[in-house]
Parts: C-alpha cells; sequence; structure tokens
C-alpha cells in the first residue's frame, strides 16, 4: 500500500512570485551526457547553481578514489575524473577535500580491485567489467552485473589535505565502524548540491528546466547562462586516445576497464535580462574546457572539437521552438510574468501553489531487473502547466522517506508524459536497470513549469534473485585460488560468509581479520600457479561444504 502525502523538503520553489523571476532553460541533449546548469552575473561572477547531472553532483564522479586515469566501465567505482565539468566546478568557486582510498595498502593504491579490506556493500557503482562485457551492458541490459555482494572503498579525505574543485558523493546513509571510514559520514554536510542535481537526461528528445530566479540574484543582472555538457570517450582525430598507452590499466587485473578520454567539456552561454520578457537563444558554442580538467578555462571554439554527429559541440543539437533555432535558449517570463502579450509564442502565467500527490501507487515485479509502477495523477486545475512526473528510488529495507533518504535516492530520467494517461487516470510505466534480491523503495512526485511540486506518494518492492551466475565481486584468497571472482566455489564461500559468518560477533571478527590479513597473500597466490594449486586443494572442501550449508531447504 502506498504512503501518501508525506512532506520534505524537496528541490523545487523556494521563493514567492513577487520575490523572484522565472525562466525556462531550453535545449536537446545526445544520450549519456554530463551536464551543469549555471548563472554569472554582470560581473562575470558565478551567483547560482541550476543543474548538475547527478553522477557528478550526487555520486561524485569528479573526486571519487583511485587515479585519475583508471580505465572505465559501467558505472565503474574508483578514478576521479577532473574532465567532466571542469570550466562550472572551477567558476563556481567551491573547494572540497580530495578522497582518496580508505585502504592504505600501498600496493591498492593502483588497483580496481582488492579493496575489500575496506569496503561496504554499494549501491550504485558496478563491478569493474572487461570490454566485451561493458558492451554487452550498455548496448543491451543497461544493467550492470548484481552487486549484491559487490563491495566499495568509499575513501577517506586525503590526509595531505589535498582539495578537489568537485563535491564527494552524498548518497550514502549507511556506514560501517570499523570498515568505513569516519570521513564518509560527512561527505553529504560539505557537498549542497541536493537541490539541483537531476539525473542524466534520455537524450535526443527536447528538455527544458525550469527555475526561479531570486530577487537578489536579479537585482545583479543582465546575466549569462552557462550550459556545460561532456560525454565520455568522444573521441575524433585530434582527441584521439588509447586504452593502454594513455589510460592506466590496472596489472593485476589487466583484462577490466574500457577507456573514457575523449574530447574536453564544451560550453554554450546566453546573456538576458531576467525583468524582460523574452527568449535568447545561441546556435554556437562559446568554447572548450581543458581536455584534462586542469583550469577553468574557456578555449575560443576551434577546428579541434567535432559540430556534428553527436559529437563535440553537437553534444546540445541544433532545434527550433516558436520559430527560434538554437542549441541553448532561456525563456524569461519578465518581471509580470503574464500571458503572451506580445504574440511572440512563448505562452505562459503561474499561480505559486502546491499540488496533490499521485494516488494508487503500487509496484509490481517483472523480472529480477524490472518493475512495473502504476499511479494516478489527479486533475489538475491548470492542466496546461503540467511539466513531468519524476522518480526516486533507493535499496534498503525499513527506510522511512526523510528529506535526507529522499536527497540520497537515486532519481530516474523525467517521464515522457504524452504516454501518461489522462488526469484522473491510472498510468503504468516500467523501471529497468534494478538488482535482484534487493528492497527497493520507491517515491514518485509531479510537477509544473511554475515550479509547484507535488508531495511525494512512496511506495516498495522487493526483486527476486537472479537464477543464473554473473559477474560477482572480488574475493580475495578464493578468487586468486580459482582464477575468477564469479566462480561457483567463490560464490559458496562468499555466501557462507555472509550467511553463517556476519550475523555473529565471533564470525564477523573472523571476517574482518581475514579482510586485514588475506589481500597482501591473495597477491602472492595469484601470480604462482603451484601456489594457486594448492590453495584450491585446501579450499574445495570447504567450498563444497559451505555449498550445503547454504543451499536452500528442501
Amino acid at each position: 500500500m502506498a504512503a501518501l502525502g508525506l512532506s520534505l523538503a524537496l528541490p523545487g520553489r523556494a521563493f514567492a512570485a513577487d520575490e523572484a523571476i522565472l525562466v525556462e532553460f531550453h535545449y536537446t541533449p545526445v544520450p549519456n551526457v554530463q551536464m551543469a546548469i549555471w548563472l554569472e552575473d554582470r560581473d562575470g561572477e558565478h551567483v547560482r547553481d541550476v543543474l548538475v547531472t547527478q553522477a557528478t553532483g550526487k555520486y561524485g564522479i569528479g573526486n571519487r578514489p583511485g587515479r585519475w586515469d583508471f580505465v572505465s566501465s559501467w558505472r565503474a567505482p574508483y578514478g576521479p575524473r577532473p574532465s567532466v565539468l571542469p570550466i562550472w566546478a572551477h567558476r563556481s568557486g567551491a573547494s572540497y577535500p580530495r578522497i582518496v582510498f580508505f585502504d592504505q595498502e600501498p600496493l591498492d593504491q593502483e588497483s580496481l580491485g582488492w579493496h575489500e579490506n575496506t569496503s561496504t556493500a554499494e549501491n550504485y557503482f558496478c563491478i569493474p567489467l572487461t570490454p566485451q562485457a561493458n558492451e554487452t551492458v550498455v548496448v543491451d541490459t543497461m544493467t550492470c552485473p548484481s552487486p549484491k555482494n559487490f563491495s566499495t572503498d568509499k575513501g577517506r579525505f586525503d590526509p595531505e589535505g589535498g582539495q578537489s574543485v568537485y563535491p564527494p558523493r552524498n548518497d550514502l546513509i549507511v556506514f560501517d565502524g570499523v570498515l568505513d571510514s569516519p570521513d564518509a559520514k560527512e561527505y553529504s554536510d560539505i557537498n549542497k548540491l541536493d537541490s539541483v542535481t537531476a539525473a542524466t537526461p534520455v537524450g535526443d528528445k527536447e528538455e527544458f528546466t525550469a527555475f526561479l530566479i531570486p530577487a537578489d540574484v536579479v537585482a545583479r543582472g543582465p546575466l549569462t547562462a552557462y550550459a556545460e555538457v561532456s560525454l565520455e570517450h568522444d573521441e575524433n582525430a585530434q582527441f584521439e586516445f588509447d586504452r593502454e598507452d594513455d589510460h592506466y590499466v590496472d596489472p593485476r587485473l589487466d583484462q577490466y576497464g574500457v577507456e573514457y578520454l575523449g574530447q574536453p567539456s564544451v560550453v554554450y552561454e546566453v546573456s538576458f535580462d531576467p525583468r524582460e520578457r523574452g527568449f535568447t537563444g545561441a546556435s554556437a558554442y562559446a568554447g572548450y574546457g581543458d581536455w584534462n580538467g586542469a583550469s577553468g578555462a574557456i578555449h575560443a571554439p576551434d577546428v579541434t572539437i567535432s559540430e556534428d554527429g553527436g559529437s563535440g559541440a553537437d553534444r546540445l543539437r541544433l532545434m527550433t521552438k516558436n520559430g527560434d533555432t538554437f542549441r541553448w535558449g532561456v525563456f524569461s517570463y519578465g518581471s509580470e510574468g503574464v500571458i503572451d502579450t506580445d504574440g511572440d509564442g512563448w505562452d505562459g502565467s503561474c499561480r505559486f501553489h502546491d499540488l496533490a500527490p499521485v494516488t494508487d501507487l503500487e509496484a509490481e515485479v517483472l523480472a529480477f531487473d524490472r518493475v512495473r509502477l502504476s499511479f494516478t495523477v489527479p486533475e489538475q486545475d491548470d492542466p496546461d502547466t503540467f511539466s513531468s512526473v519524476k522518480i526516486r528510488h533507493i535499496t534498503g529495507e525499513g527506510m522511512t522517506w526523510t528529506p535526507e533518504v529522499f536527497d540520497a535516492a537515486h532519481e530516474l530520467p523525467p517521464l515522457d508524459i504524452s504516454a501518461l494517461a489522462p488526469f484522473g487516470q491510472q498510468s503504468t510505466i516500467e523501471i529497468g536497470q534494478l538488482w535482484g534480491d534487493y528492497t527497493y523503495q520507491f517515491a514518485v512526485l509531479y510537477d509544473d513549469r511554475c515550479t509547484n511540486r507535488s508531495t511525494i506518494a512512496t511506495t516498495s518492492v522487493t526483486t527476486p534473485a537472479q537464477q543464473f551466475q554473473t559477474v560477482d565481486s572480488f574475493c580475495f584468497v578464493a578468487t586468486a585460488a580459482f582464477s575468477a571472482p564469479w566462480a561457483a566455489q567463490v560464490a559458496a564461500l562468499r555466501a557462507f560468509r555472509d550467511a553463517w559468518l556476519k550475523p555473529s560477533a565471533t564470525g564477523t571478527d573472523l571476517v574482518r581479520f581475514y579482510y586485514a590479513y588475506s589481500p597482501p597473500l591473495a597477491r602472492v597466490i595469484a601470480g604462482e600457479p603451484l601456489l594457486r594449486g594448492l590453495a584450491r586443494v585446501v579450499l574445495q572442501p570447504v567450498a563444497d561444504a559451505a555449498r550445503v550449508a547454504t543451499a536452500p531447504a528442501g
């Protein structure tokens, strides 16, 4: 049964109509971009963030443990990406502690794996993939192998005081007193981007972001609206990179990871006075960032950046709306905010008020990685302003939807409203990219073009376990002995660990002892065939016993 009407401090309208001016940002991005939208005043000073895609703003891909040149893969867990949105990051003026591995083993500082001695359950990032597995995931399933037992090192603040212009992740709400650094609890306190983070756009469809510019920012106009857009592995003849020569490939896991470097981020800009009603658009990009994110410099357009095929400057497509052709555009409702008085085609008036929540929210399992949600959007007083339905989810049983949980939850791209049922009738949509054997808590809300938002409706559902063996986590000695982390023996040992050891104090102590002292031994075993054979001889009967102990009854 859905829980309705829960009031949270949701992002959206924060100012009264007489204190702010409503604007709309219009654009058509290609798929899989990272993007930031922000405003600068007449003096070129950053005054307000409008939107940051959540991989950067919520999951902290610009500031995560590991080497910056680590190879990548679908939702790779390690390796900061300083080149993701460097113009926005540097010009925002923010500074954060640099995040490094909590794992203090020197050999592990340059590894994609082997961090289980400082790792806890992961709810977003995926196990590193081989190029072949990555291609299958990205092109076909868009769901990484189940991370049910996949743990990641959440990092700690750089003990040498290193700084980053990018925020750390702020989605963590559960912590282990031993395996997590105490620093991880502070990430969400220093990353204050909750109100502007948004899902990565679906791509190749028109998007708009409505925003109320507060009066103190309006007074600093005319303003400039910037949009910075990056895309992994967007190569061309001038920015061509190689997996082995230009990235760092972990020699102990040399079959894992794909290259990610490509053309640098590009930025678009338009200047406008928010007090004056009207549209301003730009068809050309304003420049590009440093390929390695070294500064916030905007380099003038030149022939090194592609301008077609969804690449380079064409990451925002040319679009035509109300007779205007542009890549990046801003429409201001002006000081009056009245209905189309000048025939410019940009209609709209706004009334700021609370919206009733969706009703009849239910979740139905379709497969281990797919759920069907059904809900009803109530009749609207002003149906022409209806904008989007937004869905967030988080894993975990018994979770209470506090503002902190809502901020930490994963946001799906807004639904295509043309596919929804009429107001007052039930809509159904399918949600993919889920994981098997997880309890998901869902929150659903909708908003309008005036930045009004409904309170949320919530429900939960548990997905079934996957019925086939998938890539799983690195497991030290057992993995080294059996050569692959998804071997049946490794899975059995891991299941025994979780079912029989972790629930007891003595078992937990044994697991922690194992995590603390087995990595060095595992590194020796992994490189010596004779030692791997001896380890298999020792571990095989243990694995057999573990399979018996963890086998389903009956």
